[in-house]
């Protein structure tokens, strides 16, 4: 049975799992099953603890006949790294961040698209509905689906100096996950964008070859960038979005048994996540505080009036202003 995109349109995370199935029930494994998940997260991330009760879940739910081991802090390199193993049978699953799913499907670009997201509910929104839904169902042609979503808060800027506005940025070095939106925005915000990798971000900013970087409160303090960038400067551009991202060759050799306790396990795990989540971004925020950091409540007037030059350009793109229009349509609903 072939899978495309037109077969599993409009359907959810499970549903294109469900076809999946389908699709590969006519192979089976063995009844013990290792399966190995890669990512680059250190213990202390959210993520990285999530991935960890989700193999718990998979080992609980299998009555321990399935295994989920897990390589963590880069082991196996970076995501596209990892992502290129999977199409080749070599891993099962990694962390998908949907800046780097980008360079495999387009329509990730949303997730960068400079206050398209008004909070984090509106994301989750987006995320766990149809719109989400259909987003999911575009990267089956890569070799990759998305097994489960999980939402995070608001990036922003974190440097030395305070960014109240996008004067602010002028002439500073900024890392980024590189993507042609994400480049534009910092651009047009005043900044240089850096494509420095997340692994070397801290040196990068320690040893002044950056001035700062943009990301969430979470991860700017389980990375302890907070140890090199006392100011955090809550311009909240956007919002971002993890998946636990599942090779097509590994699920089609899974029985229809396996697959549903993968499934299980991952509905468990957005929901550990959004909870668990939450509480941590307050902790977070709580201990940036406690140690002295800067942080900033920024008004975002300047800063969504520096980008809208980008959001004309996108705009112009008949697929791009389909995608955004129904992103904005359904923070009304």
């Amino acid at each position: 049975m072939k899978i495309t995109k037109l077969a599993i349109q409009n359907l959810s995370v499970s549903a294109v799992a469900l076809v999946l199935s389908v699709a590969g029930s006519g192979a089976a494994f063995a009844q013990d099953v290792k399966l190995r998940l890669a990512h680059n997260l250190g213990p202390n991330h959210i993520l990285a603890q999530t991935f960890d009760y989700f193999g718990d879940k998979v080992k609980e739910f299998s009555d321990g006949d399935m295994e989920v081991v897990i390589f963590s802090g880069g082991q196996m390199g970076g995501t596209r790294d990892v992502i290129a193993m999977m199409q080749q049978g070599a891993m099962d699953m990694t962390k998908g961040f949907h800046g780097e799913l980008e360079a495999f499907e387009s329509s990730f670009f949303v997730f960068n698209v400079p206050y398209l997201f008004e909070d984090i509910d509106h994301l989750r929104d987006v995320l766990y509905g149809d719109i989400g839904q259909d987003l999911n169902s575009t990267t089956l042609d890569n070799g990759f689906f998305n097994l489960a979503a999980f939402a995070t808060e608001a990036r922003s800027f974190y440097t030395n100096q305070a960014i109240r506005t996008p004067a602010d940025l002028e002439g500073l070095k900024i890392r980024v996950y590189s993507t042609p939106t994400i480049n534009r925005m910092v651009e047009l915000m005043g900044g240089s964008p850096a494509p420095v990798p997340w692994g070397e971000t801290y040196t990068a900013i320690q040893q002044g070859v950056i001035d700062g970087a943009e990301n969430n409160i979470t991860s700017f303090m389980s990375a302890r960038h907070n140890e090199v960038a006392q100011v955090f400067s809550k311009d909240e551009h956007t919002m971002a979005v993890d998946y636990l991202t599942f090779s097509n060759l590994t699920w089609e050799s899974l029985t229809d048994g396996q697959k549903d306790i993968l499934n299980r396990a991952a509905r468990a795990a957005e929901e550990y996540q959004q909870e668990a989540y939450s509480q941590q971004v307050e902790d977070a925020f709580e201990q940036a505080e406690a140690e002295g950091i800067e942080v900033i409540e920024v008004d975002k007037t300047a800063f969504r009036a520096a980008v809208q030059p980008l959001i004309d350009e996108l705009m112009q793109d008949p697929e791009k202003a389909e995608w955004i229009n129904r992103i904005r349509a359904a923070a009304d609903r």
